[in-house]
């Protein structure tokens, strides 16, 4: 499978954790960083009973992609959030996760900011989305993430669609 507007490559690994999104249809995208040193180890986790968490997609550091829930359902990324006067944003958003540790010190790679760009373009395409979050953003009591990260820009996502 390819994802984006380009194809990168995808590989399906579903989550058990998703739930249906009532109708509602996805109006923001939400970024997040994994905390983990090795993108198996991610999702490993999110694949894990234990865990209670998922994405819809993860950016590995070479720029391919792992899906781990549909689009049409809800991933359980954020947790207790808000924006503005909607609580709760699962059902509301697309999130897309880069595998970074988050410590201060590691960078994005460049392909993981080319295929992040290129999945977000997509789901633009796809949906009325109204901007690109961070999960410190909406979660900011609980939640730095992707902040942390020492190239991250949230300009560099929010731009719009690419020509």
């Amino acid at each position: 499978e390819r994802g984006g507007r380009r194809g990168w490559p995808v590989r399906w690994t579903p989550s058990p954790h998703h739930s249906d999104r009532r109708g509602l249809t996805p109006r923001w995208i939400v970024l997040h960083a994994d905390v983990s040193p090795r993108e198996d180890a991610t999702e490993s986790w999110i694949c894990s009973p234990a865990s209670k968490v998922s994405y819809h997609v993860l950016v590995h550091r070479d720029g391919s992609l792992t899906r781990f829930v549909t689009d049409d359902r809800a991933a359980w990324a954020c947790g207790e959030s808000r924006w503005g006067h909607v609580v709760g944003l699962n059902r509301h958003s697309l999130s897309l996760a880069f595998a970074n540790r988050h410590d201060g010190k590691e960078h994005l790679t460049v392909r993981q900011i080319d295929a992040a760009i290129d999945q977000i373009d997509a789901w633009r395409i796809a949906f009325p989305i109204e901007g690109v979050l961070t999960h410190a953003m909406i979660s900011p009591l609980r939640k730095s993430d992707p902040m942390r990260i020492p190239n991250f820009s949230l300009t560099t996502f929010n731009e719009g669609l690419r020509p």
